[in-house]
């Protein structure tokens, strides 16, 4: 694939070869950081654009079974067992049978899906993060991104890093910690905690998921058993705390994010003993053009868990970011959390208050040098 990628983009590898200067330092050709944009952003929607498509098809097609696409591989996915999986997804097939269209995304399920229907761990690659950061230059695909602040004062253990703000497909979170080799080299071992059916359901992402796994490192999905098995061995953490909801809130040209419900992690924090450094990424914004109103009637409908945010990002491919997006990343001083493995509520929001006060530090300290002196942080 590297031989493939030097093919066809030669002059973007040679620049890769010749000293690896910063993104921001040098002229960007049409390529840097395309290839790896189209691994995450690809991975991401592929699931998700696959049943939507099937769905459609259906419709246009007059087939009821549209109806019953999306429902059935939620219901298959959250089975307890492979055998319930499989056994629901071979009933489903049957089904299927008196139609060429209907079985055509049946066997579709099964080829791409049978890590999802299996409970089947792909083989991991130690050398994928490198290969995405370094060789492919992730970073040079925005004018500027590059990630700042206490990097310094980072801890090996017991670190929790909350990113805000999640915005469409968490850019900042993505290239400025998940595949920033110097960030993700200071800590003793790191999970990158996401949703959960992002990465265990949807099965081309759960095979990129399992290409970056290394016994430092590792994509997890969000439940109370990963943190409480993470934290009780010190392993940090990195999130996006506002989750899907902070994409809804997101609209170019402001800064938002949801934090006023967000205190779960704070007793999480507050029973281990760790500390928790507020990470702002300035210009996650301007990846993409968000619609924006109804807000409220939008974060009603996230309460079930139903995305409802719209974007448009580059012009020849509305799904990937905007190459002009500034995306600068901070990551604040901690907020150091006691030991309190019975924390009552008033301790939760005391150090929750703390927690909002640091990022709003962070925030107002920094927004001058990421070129927005006028800006609010909204809290939602």
């Amino acid at each position: 694939l590297v031989c493939s990628v030097r093919a066809l983009f030669p002059q973007s590898a040679a620049r890769c070869d010749s000293g690896r200067m910063g993104a921001t330092k040098m002229a960007r050709h049409w390529s840097d950081g395309l290839l790896p944009v189209f691994i995450v952003v690809g991975s991401w929607m592929s699931g998700p654009l696959i049943l939507v498509g099937f769905t459609l098809a259906l419709l246009l097609a007059g087939d009821w079974f549209c109806m019953v696409v999306v429902p059935a591989y939620l219901l298959t996915f959250n089975m307890p067992s492979r055998y319930l999986r499989l056994a629901i997804w071979t009933a489903f097939t049957a089904a299927s049978l008196p139609s060429s269209l209907r079985l055509a995304m049946a066997t579709t399920v099964w080829v791409l899906g049978f890590p999802v229907l299996l409970d089947v761990q792909m083989p991991a690659s130690p050398g994928f993060l490198e290969w995405m950061d370094k060789t492919l230059r992730f970073k040079s695909y925005a004018r500027e991104c590059v990630l700042r602040g206490s990097l310094d004062k980072i801890h090996p253990e017991k670190t929790v890093f909350a990113y805000h703000p999640h915005g469409a497909t968490s850019f900042g979170f993505t290239v400025n910690g998940l595949f920033d080799t110097s960030f993700v080299n200071k800590s003793k071992r790191l999970f990158f905690v996401i949703d959960d059916f992002l990465r265990y359901g949807n099965p081309v992402f759960r095979f990129f998921c399992d290409l970056y796994r290394t016994d430092t490192r590792d994509i997890r999905g969000a439940s109370k058993k990963t943190l409480n098995e993470a934290m009780a061995k010190g392993t940090n953490i990195a999130l996006t705390l506002g989750g899907f909801e902070e994409a809804t809130v997101c609209e170019t040209g402001k800064d938002r994010v949801v934090v006023k419900s967000r205190k779960g992690i704070i007793k999480y924090c507050l029973k281990y003993g760790y500390r928790i450094h507020p990470v702002y990424s300035f210009g996650e914004d301007e990846t993409y053009y968000y619609a924006g109103g109804f807000t409220d009637c939008r974060l009603w409908l996230n309460t079930f868990k139903i995305p409802t945010v719209a974007f448009f990002g580059n012009p020849y491919c509305f799904l990937l970011p905007r190459r002009e997006a500034r995306v600068l990343t901070y990551i604040g001083d901690a907020i150091e959390c006691p030991k309190l493995e019975n924390a009552s509520n008033e301790d939760v929001d005391k150090w929750h208050k703390l927690y909002v006060e640091g990022l709003l530090a962070l925030f107002n300290a920094k927004k001058a040098e990421a070129g927005r002196p006028d800006a609010v942080l909204e809290l939602f």
